[in-house]
């Protein structure tokens, strides 16, 4: 009775991880050493990465196929002084024409993610690899900026982590919590 109590038990935890699997967020990361995303957390500063006015530059994103739900555009920057009126304006293409989606906010010298949320006009523009832009210190305010990473995904949310080069991906997670789940059982056999 108790093995198959267990293995039902085993079975259904296993097919809703599958199915959260099968769900999960669809994650797309740009970062260096893709165009201009600073590699470390030391090198922030550093030419090429440290970026003003008149250094825009642009990445694409891989194209994400599926049925899309929703879209986030989450990057990652750093020394974004927002509130004191530095304006980095992101931008990312819908059918070729540049769609304005706001500003990095952020504080002097500290890491901040800013999302983005994309309406259902760039899911086909996600499908074939979303393009963004990124228009530094629009004013010329003698402002400057460093980006880490770009993440787009579809159809969840992603785990907000500042620090250049990492984002812990969704099935990695869901197979940590299979894993923990087993460790328990295992732990409650051997103590019964």
């Amino acid at each position: 009775m108790k093995k198959s109590l267990f293995a039902g038990l085993l079975a259904g935890f296993t097919l809703s991880v599958a199915g959260f699997a099968a769900n999960a967020a669809v994650v797309d990361v740009i970062e260096s050493p893709t165009g201009f995303f600073v590699p470390t957390d030391a090198e922030k500063y550093n030419s090429p990465y440290y970026r003003g006015y008149g250094e825009d530059w642009s990445w694409t994103h891989n194209a994400i196929g599926g049925v899309i739900t929703d879209a986030t555009l989450q990057i990652s920057a750093f020394d974004v002084d927002f509130a004191q009126g530095e304006n980095d304006g992101i931008y990312a293409y819908d059918n070729g024409i540049e769609i304005f989606l706001g500003y990095l906010i952020g504080e002097n010298d500290a890491w901040a993610f800013t999302d983005f949320v994309l309406g259902a006009n760039f899911f086909d523009d996600i499908a074939n690899g979303l393009q963004i832009l990124i228009k530094i210190d629009e004013g010329d305010d003698e402002w400057f900026v460093t980006l880490a990473k770009s993440a787009l995904q579809i159809n969840g949310n992603i785990p907000q982590n500042p620090n250049p080069g990492q984002v812990p991906e969704p099935l990695s997670l869901a197979l940590m919590g299979l894993g923990l789940a087993s460790l328990a059982v295992t732990r409650r056999r051997q103590s019964a």
